[in-house]
């Protein structure tokens, strides 16, 4: 059952947020994020620029963080909205719940970057992760909505391209299906205190482009995923994407990846954001202690990740991928042939 007081956000946000995101354009909205200005961040808390070319990001840091652990996060935002204030205090909650450092990744956006920009700028900074000297056993993707999408997303094309994968991933509220399937896209359009059918259509065309709606890369609904790391996926009740997450995990599930669904009752579209739910508090509480068994006995190298220039070489003893295999995630736009054009990360590394 549903806390007071997410029954009273409920309301709150279904006379505000829900109808500035349906009737307001896409200028408007931004200018309405932008206007919250930046992020308030907690005692103990540190923030800074990456170091890095290839892609924008900020390194995060509380007093109970440790290099052993590392948290990439992919905000959400629609595909077209930059990252909430609200973002980096939340991402400090799951750091203090895991021991997590985070990177968090301020992808490209649409309409000015369709896909796959946003894509090739998060395999960037996992690349990035790994070229500073991380263990990829010691990583942990996450994203909300738009960037739970994303997360699947790429590690599909981390997979694919022969990249060592992370030890897990986290998916909160994610958009996963831009072929608009599933029947609580229309069943909770009402019910949803946050997101309607008619703000997430459009995307598409913002988004899209000429991409197909059914590839992988672009709805993980439809991907393959043998082979991938275990996934904590939460979402709510009422959410117009709640088909999103409970579809992505049945297809997941049959072929044989350990991807856990939780449904929380009632709770509105990533309700981690707000600190003074009770329902926040125990679902990051839940993912910290999922980042902890991802990466429960594993040794993890103990020195600090050295910083290096963004779109270097990998160390030699890294091996190469084909270039079929580069090309991938860029391929994928049009036609799942391989070409000879070079992967999203390595185009994203050579200039923005």
């Amino acid at each position: 059952m549903a806390s007071w007081q997410t029954k009273v956000l409920n309301r709150v946000l279904h006379f505000t947020i829900k109808r500035m995101m349906t009737n307001s354009s896409l200028e408007e909205t931004r200018r309405f994020v932008e206007s919250r200005g930046r992020p308030k961040l907690p005692p103990g808390v540190n923030m800074a620029p990456v170091a890095a070319h290839a892609f924008r990001g900020d390194w995060l840091s509380t007093r109970e963080s440790s290099d052993e652990l590392t948290l990439l996060y992919l905000p959400g935002g629609g595909f077209v909205l930059p990252a909430s204030g609200q973002v980096p205090p939340m991402v400090a909650r799951i750091c203090r719940a895991s021991g997590a450092r985070a990177l968090i990744v301020h992808y490209r956006l649409a309409p000015e970057h369709p896909f796959p920009a946003g894509l090739e700028d998060c395999l960037a900074a996992y690349r990035y992760l790994l070229d500073l000297g991380t263990d990829p056993r010691s990583i942990v993707i996450a994203g909300d909505s738009a960037g739970g999408g994303l997360t699947l997303s790429t590690l599909l094309a981390l997979r694919d391209d022969g990249d060592p994968l992370p030890a897990g991933a986290v998916v909160i509220s994610p958009f996963t299906d831009f072929s608009f399937g599933g029947e609580s896209r229309f069943s909770n359009a009402r019910r949803d205190p946050m997101l309607s059918p008619k703000s997430m259509h459009q995307m598409n065309a913002l988004y899209l482009d000429d991409a197909l709606h059914d590839n992988p890369l672009v709805s993980p609904v439809y991907g393959d995923f043998h082979g991938l790391p275990p996934v904590l996926a939460q979402v709510g009740s009422t959410e117009v994407l709640l088909d999103d997450t409970r579809r992505v995990g049945e297809r997941a599930v049959a072929q044989g990846v350990d991807f856990r669904v939780e449904v929380w009752d009632q709770v509105p579209h990533v309700w981690h954001i707000v600190p003074f739910l009770p329902e926040t508090k125990a679902a990051i509480a839940r993912i910290g202690e999922f980042m902890r068994e991802c990466t429960r006995g594993i040794a993890t190298r103990k020195r600090r990740p050295r910083m290096v220039a963004a779109g270097r070489k990998r160390p030699p003893g890294r091996k190469s991928k084909s270039a079929a295999g580069r090309s991938h995630a860029a391929a994928g736009v049009h036609k799942r042939e391989a070409s000879a054009a070079s992967s999203p990360a390595r185009s994203a590394s050579r200039g923005r």
